[in-house]
């Protein structure tokens, strides 16, 4: 077996297909586990936010991936286990050390009957990397992952026959199968008919559910995919409904005006776990939370002739050190948190455990002092904090994350905006020297590969490039294609990036869902979308 073909192995055996009635094969059912179930019900979901669009290149966010993968899907589907299992491809296999094949699944049609095969495949790749788009006659969008400068090394890719496609790399690629095969696919004839602005009002995909009315920042309403390639939802119809306030969300769902809600504030996850009515459910989740800190030099990345304040690890490391996790995990989670010290979500595969920062105000001092910050001499910090985007607890967090770094002498004004605002912000570069910003890193990838890259790569999140050595190191992580050997060299990496400390970790979430006794098998995902499609109702 060679070590490409070893470094895979762990996703050819989640490749277990499993049997899915075809269209038309059954009606739906009408009792799952020996309950009745209502097959015609609405099924009202309450989230905190609408989404602005619904094109996926734009980017996959821990809000727009609930809508989006309702109606889109990718070659690589995820099994709430986090495990890959074949979604539009039946299997992905590595043909030689730079060349990967997709084999597709056949039968599968978009909502408008466009038939999915290798060349919607080719046309979603040119999207990706920006190619051809003048021949296809469309326009580029500001996508969230600029495939073309993060992955330069894909050079091109090609139909084997209508049910197999090809990509060809320039250096081995163990982890193209993730980046690649977890985006979701858009149809190729409709979306050059009708442009990719279209995508954004009423697209169609190849998902369980077809989108039927968008009230923005109301309401997203959605009906049965009755000719869907798998099995069907066992509920007719699905609306989300945008909720912001958290305890307007909760009097909604015991109203019995909604069945399942997202985002339950800790507190009141553990009073609703006391009623009988309701039941309370939580996954750790891939959000890791952070404080972001301007660590760029003056020639790196178009930084505008002054270097961060945040250059040097020792003062990154002090703001490490000031940090009570501990005391935030129990009094504002009431333990739904996880202090994580590593770059990678746990439940990313080729996380490594990394030993906790400790809470020790005195070293944080001394290392401030050593990198010459002095009381008469004072650190500065301009946060920005695009406030009620990730959730009442994550403000409580960032406000008691700034007392205790003013607790070492560290002086921090705070700026409240909106998200969009701040992504502006970070787009344009326009951060101060002595900037940072809180935020929520997500992962649309099942590999440790998407964490590590965000100080190799110029994104929005990657305001402390790597140093020579590491930079070096994540590289060589990114080529072996030995799965020992690259597992150890990715705890190596992880190892060196807490110390070196780029950011401030805060924590990582165990996302809290509530529900009425009338909803049947849900599973909260490890992943940024939930799955309704197992999800049934109480007659």
């Amino acid at each position: 077996m060679t070590p490409l073909r070893r470094a895979v192995l762990w996703v050819l055996i989640a490749l277990v297909v499993s049997w899915h009635p075809g269209p038309g094969e059954a009606a739906p059912p009408t009792s799952v586990g020996g309950v009745a179930i209502d097959p015609d019900a609405e099924l009202i979901v309450a989230l905190t936010d609408d989404t602005p669009n619904l094109d996926p290149r734009i980017g996959m966010g821990s809000i727009r991936s609930n809508y989006i993968r309702q109606l889109f899907e990718s070659l690589v589907d995820v099994d709430h286990q986090g495990k890959p299992v074949p979604g539009l491809a039946l299997s992905w296999k590595p043909v030689n050390d730079v060349t990967w094949e997709f084999a597709l699944r056949r039968g599968v049609t978009f909502h408008d009957g466009e038939p999915f095969n290798a060349d919607t495949v080719l046309f979603n790749l040119d999207r990706m990397f920006r190619k051809n788009l003048d021949r296809w006659g469309i326009k580029d969008v500001a996508a969230g992952t600029a495939f073309d400068k993060v992955y330069p090394f894909v050079t091109r890719w090609e139909k084997v026959d209508d049910f197999t496609v090809r990509v060809h790399t320039s250096e081995p690629a163990p982890t193209l199968w993730d980046f690649l095969g977890r985006e979701p696919l858009v149809p190729r004839a409709w979306t050059i008919k009708n442009g990719v602005e279209a995508l954004n009002d009423r697209p169609v995909g190849t998902g369980p559910w077809k989108l039927v009315v968008w009230k923005r920042k109301d309401h997203m309403a959605f009906e049965r995919n009755d000719a869907y390639w798998g099995t069907p939802p066992l509920a007719r119809r699905l609306r989300l409904q945008v909720i912001p306030e958290a305890a307007a969300r909760l009097a909604a769902l015991r109203a019995g005006q909604v069945h399942l809600v997202e985002a339950v504030p800790p507190l009141d996850a553990e009073v609703l776990g006391r009623n009988a009515a309701v039941r309370v459910v939580t996954s750790v989740q891939k959000l890791a939370c952070r404080v972001y800190l301007n660590g760029r030099t003056k020639d790196s990345y178009e930084s505008g002739g002054r270097d961060g304040a945040f250059v040097d690890p020792r003062v990154r490391m002090a703001l490490n050190l000031a940090v009570n996790r501990e005391a935030i995990i129990a009094k504002i989670f009431h333990g739904l948190a996880l202090a994580n010290a590593s770059p990678v979500a746990t439940v990313a595969y080729g996380h490594a455990p990394q030993p906790p920062y400790p809470y020790d105000t005195g070293r944080a001092q001394a290392l401030l002092a050593e990198a010459g910050f002095t009381r008469d001499n004072p650190l500065t910090l301009q946060l920005l904090l695009p406030a009620k985007h990730y959730g009442q607890a994550f403000d409580e967090t960032v406000a008691a994350v700034v007392e205790m770094f003013k607790a070492v002498g560290v002086q921090v004004t705070v700026q409240t905006l909106d998200f969009g605002t701040l992504l502006q912000t970070l787009t344009k570069g326009t951060l101060p020297p002595n900037g940072g910003f809180a935020a929520c890193r997500t992962s649309n990838n099942l590999d440790a590969d998407d964490f590590v890259r965000d100080w190799a790569t110029t994104t929005l999140v990657n305001w402390t490039p790597y140093p020579p050595e590491l930079l070096s190191l994540y590289r060589s992580t990114r080529r072996q294609v030995d799965a020992r050997k690259r597992l150890a060299l990715l705890a190596d990496l992880q190892q060196r990036v807490r110390d070196w400390a780029p950011v401030v970790s805060l924590y990582q979430e165990k996302k809290a869902y509530a529900h009425t006794t009338r909803v049947l098998q849900f599973v909260p995902t490890q992943e940024l979308n939930m799955d309704f499609r197992g999800v049934a109702l109480r007659r």
